[in-house]
């Protein structure tokens, strides 16, 4: 528990200090390797999708396993310092930060056009009609939904199997934004890359969505999460949204007296702007500091308790 705490509080610290990664892009070439594999192999079936992922993650997972396993044997210290590596790869926490920031920064100047651009850095695409409320919301919604995907989600599964975890998940997402089946190209041979996505998000989705309760209105969030996880299609932006915006104050979740979920006019309570995209932004910032101080405390009990003993 030790070690795996403070491999992650020294990613984390890493994200902060080098948050450029010094120019390097590490998933820059593993996104031009990828489109490589869909051009060969997207044959317009779910089979060829299930032999894409396979294609595409198999020979990056194997390496991180043997890398891991000989810097393990030449020394100890090498191998957590793999491990640091990995994880601040893999993690995107002051970016996403930085990015929203700029959201609303443009957005308090009526700088759309700056406010636009700075969005589809965040999200990676711009929305049809801008305006103030439209960036604010869009961008509300990909800071709840990266908080979990860049941020909760890589932890969680490095905690479970280490590098190997976090690789995989970060790869999981790269695919879906990929070949995930939005579009007519890759209605089936998407599946696959969109389902992998899934799997990897769910447990954590739901971890994120309930740290967002404990960390903003808990009774808020849970009626929301419980009334409006059905609006999303996506299984897992569902209980993020919900939860975000409920512990957020932002989102309506009534029932009507036969219990039926009431919409009016707009299905949030206030108009949202630049001050609710940096409440986004600290909302997330609770949520990571909740579970390290969470792993803090249960790392301080084991030590004490081994003391003790």
């Amino acid at each position: 528990m030790s070690e795996t705490l403070i491999i992650v509080l020294l990613a984390v610290l890493l994200d902060h200090l080098i948050p450029d990664r010094q120019g390097i892009k590490p998933f820059v070439w593993y996104r031009d390797w990828a489109e490589s594999i869909e051009e060969r192999f997207n044959g317009g079936k779910r089979v060829h999708g299930i032999g894409a992922v396979i294609l595409a993650t198999l020979p990056i997972v194997a390496g991180v396993i043997l890398l891991h396993y000989i810097l393990g044997e030449i020394g100890w210290i090498l191998r957590v310092a793999f491990d640091v590596l990995v994880l601040y790869l893999c993690l995107d926490v002051h970016r996403l930060s930085r990015t929203a920031s700029a959201v609303s920064v443009a957005l308090e100047s009526g700088d759309l056009d700056e406010a636009d651009e700075q969005l589809r850095e965040l999200i990676g695409k711009g929305i049809p009609e801008k305006s103030e409320a439209n960036i604010a919301r869009a961008s509300v919604e990909g800071v709840l939904k990266q908080g979990n995907s860049l941020i909760v989600s890589p932890v969680f599964w490095f905690i479970l199997l280490g590098p190997v975890g976090a690789v995989l998940q970060r790869l999981s997402c790269i695919l879906d934004t990929l070949w995930g089946h939005r579009y007519e190209r890759f209605a089936d041979f998407g599946w696959a890359a969109a389902r992998f996505d899934d799997l990897m998000g769910w447990i954590p989705a739901r971890i994120t969505a309930l740290s967002y309760a404990l960390m903003g209105s808990f009774e808020d969030a849970l009626h929301c999460w419980r009334k409006r996880v059905g609006v999303w299609s996506d299984i897992n932006s569902g209980p993020l949204l919900a939860s975000g915006f409920g512990a957020m104050h932002m989102q309506i979740c009534e029932a009507t007296e036969e219990g039926e979920f009431e919409e009016r006019t707009s299905d949030l309570t206030v108009i949202p702007d630049g001050g609710h995209v940096q409440r986004a932004v600290a909302l997330v910032w609770r949520v990571l500091l909740l579970w390290l101080a969470i792993g803090v405390l249960m790392t301080s009990a084991h030590l004490v308790g081994f003391i003790t003993a």
